[in-house]
């Protein structure tokens, strides 16, 4: 009988890792069966989907609060499968602030249920205290970053560094050349993309004081500025800026990997998207910026002070991050021109970026994390 497993993916990037986990589940098991929580891609990939939470993101306490009714009725929801489904494994994918209070109810309710978390949540960041919730409930993580795997070993949780999914997957369609003429950039053109994130409230954090940065770059450098807005997001949103400040602005979607492989320099939000733009040796400025109540409510709990995954992974600033207070127009604008005027920089960047790569590693990690679930069925 083919195995089945249900899967709790919350996020773009989840999905995306997820469907590609799938995926290698169905070429090692033929017939395995997948439901859960996901969105567009786990569906593609052939799982069922019960819950969508991909319109539900939200990026702090205060805007969680107002969608708390929808969580509470997808996790009662989730329990009673288990009941009807009978699930040979429960797959948690990031989202700590859901799956970190789902573990331990299926572990309460199903005391036998096989519980293994792919990508960890940032616990050796912030909030540390949650360790102990996954050392209870979770029977395995499977972790993406090399340093997690020594932080759970040490903490005495079961834990397999698995590599990192992004590594095969950052790729250009085309050369470099070819690409900067595809998207129309000259010679003696300075090309810039701009990844601000995949909410409406990052946008509003870092569209405003980014556009006003790129009027001044623009009126001091040949300066091409690409805009990456992500497929959750409607363009009409960017256009209320541009009719607000002169930078003059190039949307595009669905090309992030060619964009950030055919750029000059990023300006990008922290997240999944900094790695990424590391991989495809882009150099960059990290912004990092909450809603001050946001800010002081999740403070106390923070233990590092970055937030690009590629410093994190480096253990040492090797990017420029603006966090807070710090994402104005002018800061923005003095670090990216330090970045356009100074070729140094950005070739010693490249260079930090390149040895982030060897300790990523090649390995593919969708393929080790399914050998990984699969070994966990089958004991």
């Amino acid at each position: 009988m083919a195995s089945k497993i249900l899967i709790v993916a919350g996020e773009a990037s989840a999905d995306l890792h997820a469907s590609n986990l799938l995926k290698k589940l169905g070429e090692l098991e033929p017939g395995i069966q997948c439901y859960g929580v996901g969105s567009e891609q786990l569906e593609k990939a052939g799982a069922r989907i019960l819950f969508d939470f991909s319109k539900q993101s939200v990026v702090g306490v205060l805007e969680a609060a107002p969608k708390l009714k929808f969580f509470l009725k997808a996790r009662a929801q989730l329990l009673q499968s288990i009941a009807s489904e009978k699930p040979d494994l429960v797959l948690l994918l990031d989202l700590p602030d859901f799956n970190l209070r789902l573990a331990p109810k299926i572990k309460q309710q199903y005391p036998g249920q096989k519980i293994v978390y792919y990508i960890s949540p940032q616990v050796w960041a912030w909030r540390k205290g949650r360790v102990k919730t996954i050392k209870k409930y979770v029977d395995l993580m499977l972790v993406i970053l090399p340093f997690e795997e020594q932080f759970y070993e040490e903490a005495g949780v079961p834990v397999k560094f698995v590599g990192h999914p992004l590594v095969p997957v950052v790729k250009p369609s085309k050369t470099r050349e070819e690409l900067r003429r595809d998207f129309k950039v000259a010679g003696n053109e300075t090309m810039l993309a701009f990844l601000p994130g995949s909410r409406k409230e990052e946008l509003g954090h870092y569209v405003a004081p980014a556009f006003q940065a790129f009027a001044r770059l623009q009126a001091e450098f040949p300066l091409k500025i690409f805009f990456a807005l992500a497929p959750t997001l409607h363009e009409k949103l960017v256009n209320e800026y541009r009719e607000r400040y002169p930078a003059q602005i190039e949307i595009v979607r669905g090309r992030t990997y060619d964009l950030l492989f055919a750029s000059d320099l990023g300006l990008l939000g922290s997240g999944t998207a900094t790695l990424e733009a590391a991989l495809a040796e882009l150099p960059m400025l990290i912004l990092g910026k909450l809603k001050k109540l946001n800010y002081y409510l999740v403070k106390p709990f923070t233990y590092v002070n970055r937030v690009g995954l590629p410093n994190f992974i480096a253990g040492r600033d090797i990017v420029p991050e603006l966090l807070m207070s710090e994402v104005n127009p002018e800061r923005i604008y003095q670090e990216l021109a330090k970045l356009i005027r100074s070729e140094d920089l950005r070739r010693q960047m490249k260079a930090e970026f390149r040895q982030l790569r060897e300790r990523l590693g090649e390995r593919d990690a969708s393929l080790e994390a399914a050998k990984s679930i699969l070994e966990i069925i089958h004991s």
